[in-house]
């Protein structure tokens, strides 16, 4: 039986994620995943557009590689589109595919609700694309709820809501 990777979830404000490293996996997994257009990931994956969302998490293996990554994004923050005032929008969920499997997204959204709570946060929100089946799980298992009243499109493509409260 082979030993479980290792790794460990960051705070991108102590220890800076690598910045090819962060552009290179959000476009493996979801331009690669066919979610992301490629002329859009051009400037919502810059680095600097992803920092200026919110508090940047992100999973790093034993030897550094960037497997995993998460934003808390607060209410004012103008990437924000549902958040109320007493909620954090989670973005950006992404883990490398040879890391799947290993419960990084799990972690990365559990760290995202403690961030959003020790931040003040009742609850949090996000939304998802219907094929991201994956995630859906992941959420789901983390506490979050569909709302479907609350989905809609953006750019031709769908996108479900879900919220999660304590």
């Amino acid at each position: 039986m082979q030993p479980e990777p290792q790794y460990t979830i960051v705070d991108d404000a102590l220890v800076r994620a690598d910045d090819a490293q962060l552009v290179g996996l959000l476009r493996a997994v979801y331009v690669g995943g066919g979610f992301t257009a490629e002329e859009v990931a051009a400037t919502v994956f810059s680095p600097a557009a992803v920092r200026a969302r919110g508090q940047l998490l992100y999973a790093r293996a034993e030897g550094g590689e960037l497997v995993g990554t998460v934003v808390v994004v607060p209410p004012e923050s103008e990437a924000s589109h549902l958040a109320r005032s007493d909620e954090a929008e989670l973005h950006l969920l992404a883990v490398s595919n040879g890391w799947r499997g290993h419960g990084i997204g799990r972690a990365l959204v559990d760290a995202a609700i403690a961030a959003a709570l020790d931040a003040g946060y009742r609850g949090m929100v996000l939304w998802t694309q219907p094929t991201m089946h994956a995630a859906h799980r992941v959420y789901e298992r983390a506490g979050f709820v569909r709302v479907p009243s609350q989905d809609f499109e953006r750019q031709g493509r769908r996108f479900q809501v879900y919220r999660r409260y304590p």
